[in-house]
């Protein structure tokens, strides 16, 4: 879709600003009367906080179109800021911009608002507590709740909080990342790796959990999400993948003798490999809304239903490979030492099987 305002946005901007610009320095009406009796000359109009198109004022390049073109990246300014602002990107931020609108939005509720508004604004303003540390757009996506606000939010949300844990994931990756070795003797590792197995388990398994309580904090179809628990559940997702990078970051570091290099490289990147792929959940989200004002020549009147699907694998031979490396490391253990307690219960090569977690989305298309 075009990253143009459309009518719609521009008359809601306009409103919930009073009609008066959105600069906390200026405020002149932008509205007033005409010499026709049937029209009024409006000098005020709906900017571009993060640019529409390349090469404006603070353009975001990962930005979707569809997220562009919202009230959440609109501000009620008249024509003399809105040339202002654009000519001067470095002075005028997109940071000091949201700022405007939401010093405005308490201007119009405490100065032209009723006492209702003025509650409903301070409730407002409680919900959004957890958010005071946030990029401004999340904010924003809250407060306006444009169509499809549930996985715009999300996915804004998801972009801040992982985006240092995937980042710590590339460095792991790329062997940048330096941490504290862990050396572990000959007869130990046939163990440890056995522990580092049933992590990884541990670790994907709570993943299908989690997108069944992001369906359900979305809300039913037809009916608005629930704020606090999208939020919620953001958080739980990145809590889990701070522990997939902890666990990355420990067999990083581990020192071990030549024989079990081969062992060690087969648990590199195993799990990390796997939670990547949740690396493009905001993005698919983003596709998810710009699709809810596209056109369906054929039952418009049905809901339309996405199913995203997210299949954790390992290479075939991974297992194949694993298994005889860890055999190798059981004899050497047993070869160590009589005392090393090799039980019968952990003599074989820990199952790590991956199912396939379906993930669904269900949205009306108006």
């Amino acid at each position: 879709m075009a990253p143009d305002f459309s009518k719609k946005v521009i008359d809601t901007v306009a409103k919930r600003a009073g009609f008066l610009c959105s600069n906390p320095d200026c405020r002149v009406s932008t509205a007033g009367p005409n010499t026709e009796q049937s029209s009024a000359t409006i000098i005020g109009e709906a900017a571009h906080i993060f640019a529409a198109r390349p090469g404006r004022a603070r353009y975001k390049k990962d930005m979707t179109d569809q997220l562009r073109s919202e009230i959440s990246n609109a501000i009620w300014l008249c024509r003399n800021c809105h040339k202002k602002i654009d000519h001067d990107p470095k002075k005028f931020t997109s940071a000091l911009l949201f700022g405007w609108r939401e010093k405005h939005d308490e201007y119009v509720a405490s100065h032209l608002g009723s006492q209702t508004d003025k509650l409903e604004y301070a409730l407002l303003q409680d919900e959004l507590l957890p958010f005071a540390d946030y990029p401004p757009i999340i904010r924003r996506i809250a407060i306006d709740k444009p169509a499809g606000w549930e996985w715009s939010l999300t996915a804004e949300l998801l972009r801040y909080l992982n985006a240092p844990i995937f980042r710590k994931l590339r460095d792991i990756r790329d062997e940048v990342f330096v941490g504290a070795a862990e050396h572990i003797d000959d007869g130990r590792v046939f163990d440890w790796v056995s522990e580092r197995l049933g992590e990884m388990t541990g670790l994907i398994a709570p993943v299908g959990k989690i997108f069944e309580r992001f369906n359900r904090a979305w809300g039913a179809l037809g009916e608005p999400g629930d704020i606090e628990e999208i939020h919620h559940t953001s958080i739980l997702l990145r809590d889990l993948l701070e522990q997939v990078v902890s666990h990355e970051e420990r067999i990083s570091c581990v020192k071990v003798s030549d024989e079990f290099e081969t062992l060690i490289g087969l648990l590199k990147n195993a799990l990390g490999s796997q939670i990547d792929q949740l690396a493009d959940l905001p993005n698919r989200l983003d596709r998810i809304v710009s699709m809810i004002d596209e056109e369906r020549a054929e039952e418009a009147d049905k809901p339309l239903v996405i199913s995203e699907t997210f299949e954790f694998s390992l290479p075939d031979n991974w297992e194949k490979i694993m298994k005889r490396e860890m055999k190798l490391a059981k004899n050497l253990s047993i070869i160590g030492g009589s005392d090393l307690g090799v039980s019968e219960a952990n003599s074989g090569c820990a199952a790590w099987t991956i199912g396939i977690v379906v993930f669904l989305v269900f949205l009306m298309l108006l």
